[in-house]
This record gives structure tokens, sequence and C-alpha cells, in this order.
């Protein structure tokens, strides 16, 4: 009873990601405003009543897709930076230097999900720069605790460089949301990239972007240029934003 109870479990999730993963896609190309339960039952060729079986409405659906794509962006993030912190130890970073070699490794990772995780960063984005009224109003109550495992992880970053005596005081989650909603935004321009391609493209201006963010934060140059060679060198060797596989 409880295996074939298992199986079940199983198919629903599986059947939730399909929806999530046609929701994510339609919302990155489209916008929020696209998403319907009549437009994702188009899209994965299916009747509206079978995606009200599992989301009551859009605005839980679209819970779900913002929960499901910061959860693969957090996934993304712990995974380069457990890779990262062997490669740091290798590298024989003091304390000071192996700290600011992280926070330059999580704008860099951020810059990376460009390439390797579009949707969720173009979902990230709107979450943080649009309010539609299809939203769950009590949606936040869900997407928040989501949202803070990666986010608190930066903060916690920063609060050490603080204690270190490597930036100067600030609030480290009010500058997590303005590191990522920078980079973020500098990202986009790469649309741009055909009209100014001296400036633009492969995300270089956002990773200028991210050392500058450090800078104006009162980490030093010296220390800038020191910890983006070290994160250099783990980009030679794998992605900085890898794709983690999902568990059924």
């Amino acid at each position: 009873m409880a295996k074939g109870a298992g199986k079940v479990e199983q198919n629903r999730r599986a059947r939730m990601r399909t929806f999530a993963d046609a929701s994510l896609h339609i919302v990155a190309t489209e916008g929020l405003a696209a998403l319907t339960m009549s437009r994702l039952a188009e899209e994965l060729g299916t009747v509206p009543s079978a995606v009200y079986r599992y989301f009551p409405s859009k605005g839980a659906l679209i819970t779900a897709v913002q929960c499901d794509a910061i959860e693969r962006l957090t996934a993304s993030y712990e995974l380069i930076r457990n890779y990262s912190e062997a490669r740091f130890a290798e590298a024989g970073l003091d304390s000071d230097a192996l700290c600011v070699t992280r926070l330059v490794m999580f704008g860099r990772w951020f810059c990376a999900t460009a390439d390797t995780h579009p949707e969720e960063l173009r979902l990230l984005q709107m979450i943080m720069s649009e309010r539609s009224q299809g939203l769950d109003p009590d949606g936040g109550f869900e997407v928040l605790p989501v949202a803070m495992v990666l986010l608190g992880q930066a903060a916690e970053r920063l609060d050490e460089a603080e204690s270190l005596g490597l930036t100067t005081p600030g609030e480290s989650l009010e500058r997590v949301i303005v590191w990522a909603a920078a980079l973020g935004g500098v990202l986009e321009t790469d649309a741009l990239a055909r009209f100014l391609p001296e400036l633009l493209g492969d995300g270089r201006l956002a990773r200028t972007t991210n050392l500058d963010l450090l800078r104006g934060w009162g980490v030093s140059d010296e220390a800038l240029a020191a910890a983006t060679a070290v994160v250099d060198q783990v980009a030679s060797s794998r992605p900085l934003a890898p794709t983690a596989e999902r568990a059924s």
C-alpha cells in the first residue's frame, strides 16, 4: 500500500514539475501576463481542468514557479560553492583573501546564470521589478523563505567581510538585494550587444559591475584583483553556474 502511494506521489511531483517547467518558459519568453491556465494547457496539449487539479489559481501557479526557479538557482550556487571551496583551500588563501574571493565568486556565479539558467534569471528579475494582479497576495509567504536560503548565504558572506574590516558597515541583506537587482539588470543589457559589441556581450559589463559594487562597499582594488584571478582559475575548470539534477 505504501509502495503504491509512493508511486502516486512521484507521478504527482513529476506532473507538477512539467507544469512548472512549461510555465517558467512561458513567463520568461512572453511575460507574466501571458501565463494563464488556458495558455499553459495549450502549451502542454491538455485541458485547463488538468492544470486546476494541481494549482487552484494563476497566483498559486506563479508562486510554485517562483519557488521552483529559486530552488534551482540555489542548488546551482551550492554546487559551485562546494566545488570552489576545495579550490580555494588548494590555493592556500588567508582569511581576508578567502573572504573577498567568496564575495567575487557569488557575483560571478550570478553573472554565469545568464548562460545556464536564463529562464530562472529572467523570472527572478520579474519578481524583483514587476507585480501583477494575477499573483497570489499570500504567495510571498511561500517565496520569501525559499529566496532567503539563497540570499542569506550571500548576506553571510558580506557579514563576514564586515567583521574582518574588509567592507564598510552596512545592512547585508539590503546590499544583497541591490547586488542581485544590479547584476540582473545589467545582464539584461547584453541583448544590445550587437549594437555595442565593444562593451556588451558575454556578461562582461555585469562582471565589471560586480567588482564595482564590492569596491563601493569598501573592498580594495588589490584584493579584488587577486580574488578575480582565483575565480578565473575556477571558471577555467568548470561552469560557474552548474545545473543541478533534481530528485524525483
